[in-house]
């Protein structure tokens, strides 16, 4: 990798081309980063949320609707924006790997259904200070279910209640270097089949590394998460403006 680019010099690489199917009909005319909170987009959340810790540059890899996340985002004033488009069926990796000659030696990609108050700079840092290829983001996360292993013979080895396990929540940096390791079969893979092949291949290859956040994390997928996402984003926002 080259010379170490500031932070506010980093790109920020917003995933946007998802459907979310299991939103059913939620998502039949908007993609999800376009689903409203309070009358906002969790996508003006999110950058309203980057902007304030000084990164004003992005890409957005759109696909479902895309024309519906351009439009909106050339509505918000100080950004500068850039978008990749690899289609509506691409998975993550092919939209990620296509949107490589939009930034430099690294980039900051989050997908754009989750909303964090993760401090980027602190992220950043943390990656820089190693030789990773890339850094992911793990938060603890409490499992509702009791978590059962058991052996050959069907005896349980192992139980434990309602565990917190530590998980992938979706915000990662990534060297440019990096994609030079992927074969193109990988590159290819559906949905998220590719990001996961290529964070286990650097895993083998001890250039995977993590950053744990233990802050405020949430996500969608179903109505339901999006009912608790918008609790939990609309007290955060509150929180924030009281300060």
């Amino acid at each position: 990798m080259g010379e170490k680019l500031k932070f506010n010099e980093i790109k920020i690489l917003v995933m946007c081309g998802g459907r979310g199917k299991r939103l059913r009909s939620l998502s039949d005319n908007i993609p999800k980063p376009l689903m409203t909170i309070n009358k906002r987009t969790i996508l003006e959340y999110k950058i309203e949320q980057y902007m304030s810790q000084g990164f004003n540059e992005f890409i957005f890899c759109v696909g479902y609707k895309g024309e519906l996340i351009q439009t909106l985002v050339k509505q918000i004033h100080g950004i500068k924006a850039e978008f990749s488009d690899a289609g509506e069926s691409a998975g993550i990796l092919t939209r990620l790997f296509s949107a490589k000659s939009l930034f430099d030696d690294q980039v900051l990609m989050t997908y754009g259904d989750t909303f964090t108050d993760l401090q980027l700079s602190s992220l950043l840092s943390e990656h820089q200070k190693g030789s990773n290829e890339a850094t992911i983001v793990v938060a603890p996360i409490k499992n509702p279910f009791g978590l059962v292993e058991f052996n050959d013979n069907k005896q349980v080895t192992y139980y434990k209640e309602k565990p917190i396990l530590k998980y992938y929540i979706g915000y990662a940096v990534i060297n440019k270097s990096a994609f030079e390791l992927i074969p193109e079969k990988v590159i290819n893979m559906p949905n998220g089949e590719g990001l996961v092949t290529f964070f286990k291949i650097l895993m083998a290859m001890d250039l995977l590394g993590c950053y744990f956040h233990a802050g405020l994390q949430t996500t969608f997928n179903t109505r339901e998460e999006l009912e608790k996402t918008e609790q939990e984003i609309i007290n955060f926002c509150t929180v924030i403006e009281d300060n």
